[in-house]
């Protein structure tokens, strides 16, 4: 049986530095698609990181995994920018492909325009997020509520809030086209390997005493992951813990105004800013609590991981979000936007210890037994069967 094409289409390469789960999850998935039912391709559409990229790409070449990538990102020029890429991707893709899967918002036009020319069997998508185009309203509802239910062969969504979304479109009743949920998912294994050894060197890297609590999240800086929210309630919780310390990973376009937020509450000593890391599966060890504070979510990748890591989890009772969180069960929840309830979540988890690792002992059975990497792969592989059958 000859392979099925598969091009996947994500922003670009740069792993654990300017790319977040979305992007993690297509490399991901293209590792552990079975190669002799899916010949995978995976296309980044730009360029953000060389090096980074350079590294990520050559992971990918061992596997015998073809990549592609397009120009060196450019924000003065953007429409001329995307359109090189588009072009870029068409020269470098030499021979048809069956299907293409696009994993961003800039994939999703790339994948219509690079149908005709690639000879493109069945165009799928992915939404990664319930709020798609988040700062450009107008293409939100221009591409995805008015073009992609007549274009694209299957929309999925991460989550099942995800899925309502996409089926609330007028158009998308209309024509009677429904979304499929498909999760997103980790490899447990990257975060099985590591010790507590891993996390005692990552305080001590970052000057954190080996007894302090230490509270830490992990993505990209920007509005939407609510840090601000978090920098709020982490006078509280110091208010009761004075020797709790805060990490926040990542790399993003808020990260000055963060840091000013910290100086300004005067925690600044106490909250660590060590930058985007591609090596956060050593991280998580060295947390007691993983908080997410996010405002919206697709599914959030970087819960996974902290479940993953066997870490205790709070977060925010947000769409995506409280399929993988059970208040009580596997991590707590507190309402979005309130940095108050959001302190007494953290302050409960460090001081009931039991009963946090308890939760997050039922956490890592949940994440193994639905989002594990392999188990979505089939999945995958199932689908694309399941389309050019029907196409």
């Amino acid at each position: 049986m000859t392979p099925i094409r598969v091009l996947e289409i994500i922003n670009g390469f740069a792993l654990g530095s300017r790319m977040g789960g979305a992007e993690r999850f297509g490399v991901e998935l293209a590792i552990h698609l079975d190669p002799e039912q899916i010949a995978p391709i995976v296309a980044g559409l730009w360029e953000w990181d060389p090096p980074v990229e350079a590294q990520w790409r050559t992971v990918l070449k061992q596997k015998g995994i073809e990549t592609v990538v397009g120009p060196a990102k450019d924000d003065r020029a953007p429409l001329r920018n995307f359109v090189d890429a588009v072009r870029s991707i068409r020269a470098q893709v030499r021979e048809p492909v069956d299907i293409i899967h696009s994993h961003c918002d800039f994939g999703d036009v790339a994948a219509y325009l690079l149908r005709r020319p690639l000879r493109v069997k069945v165009l799928v998508r992915t939404a990664h997020n319930e709020l798609e185009w988040a700062k450009r309203p107008w293409r939100r509802w221009l591409l995805v509520y008015g073009l992609y239910p007549f274009v694209y062969d299957a929309e999925l969504g991460v989550s099942t809030r995800v899925v309502e979304v996409l089926d609330r479109r007028p158009l998308a009743r209309f024509l009677r086209r429904r979304g499929r949920v498909t999760y997103n998912a980790v490899d447990l294994g990257r975060f099985a390997q590591r010790t507590a050894a891993d996390g005692a060197a990552i305080r001590h890297a970052l000057g954190i005493p080996p007894g302090a609590p230490l509270i830490g999240t992990v993505g990209r800086l920007t509005a939407q992951k609510g840090y601000h929210i978090l920098l709020q309630a982490a006078p509280l919780v110091l208010a009761q813990r004075p020797d709790a310390h805060f990490v926040i990973v990542g790399g993003g376009e808020q990260e000055a105004e963060l840091k000013a937020l910290a100086h300004q509450h005067g925690i600044e000593p106490r909250v660590h800013f060590p930058g985007a890391r591609r090596d956060v599966e050593a991280i998580y060890p060295a947390m007691d609590i993983f908080v997410s504070a996010s405002l919206w979510e697709g599914l959030p990748t970087v819960i996974m991981e902290a479940m993953a890591s066997g870490v205790p989890v709070v977060a925010t009772r947000v769409a995506g979000t409280v399929e993988l969180v059970r208040h009580g069960e596997t991590g707590l929840l507190v309402p979005p936007n309130d940095p108050t309830e959001l302190a007494g979540a953290l302050l409960k988890q460090l001081d009931q210890r039991k009963q946090a690792l308890a939760m997050a002992r039922a956490a890592y059975d949940w994440v193994d037994s639905r989002f594990s990497i392999q188990g979505v792969a089939r999945g995958h592989e199932r689908l694309y069967r399941e389309l050019l059958h029907t196409r």
